[in-house]
């Protein structure tokens, strides 16, 4: 018996048909490995060389804004009686007023002391890992259901697909 070659968009009609299309799906998945390697070892290699590129520019930017709010500082009292911000050809430069609330980790419990329930974030959601504890009757009462279903998947054996393909490479 030769060796039976299915063309790509063939239809499947054996199990030795799926065998064939499994080792397909291991070879694109293997292909697009090397490619999205390849895509961050370059994006990883633009980002660094960006950071590099810009290094210069952030700090003189820090640099100047650090200069221009010297000067705002030291003349505060004259340039802004009237108002927070001076609006020039090139830009503003001012103050804001700007608020923020500083915590310890005991503020939360403090405030739920102090029934100040309001203030305190919560985010309640189901955990439904820990629901499929629960047998079916609870979870009617809690108004969830149990769905069980097979749910089809296939998976290319990687190591055997590199072994076929170093075999056909002798």
């Amino acid at each position: 018996m030769g060796t039976r070659i299915k063309p790509e968009a063939g239809k499947i009609e054996s199990v030795e048909d799926v065998n064939f299309a499994l080792r397909e799906i291991g070879l694109a998945q293997k292909e697009l490995d090397a490619i999205d390697s390849e895509a961050n070892k370059q994006i990883a290699e633009i980002k660094t060389g960006a950071a590099k590129d810009g290094e210069k520019l952030r700090k003189k930017i820090a640099e100047t804004s650090a200069r221009i709010q010297a000067f705002a500082d030291y003349n505060r009292d004259d340039l802004f009686t009237d108002k927070k911000t001076i609006e020039l050809s090139f830009g503003f430069f001012g103050y804001r007023k700007s608020t923020k609330i500083s915590v310890r980790k005991t503020t939360v419990e403090l405030l739920k002391k102090l029934h100040l329930d309001k203030y305190v974030r919560t985010k309640e959601e189901p955990d439904k890992d820990s629901m499929a504890e629960l047998d079916d009757e609870t979870l009617t009462q809690v108004d969830a259901v149990r769905k069980i279903s097979d749910d089809f998947f296939c998976e290319a054996k990687t190591e055997e697909i590199n072994r076929d393909l170093l075999k056909s490479a002798s």
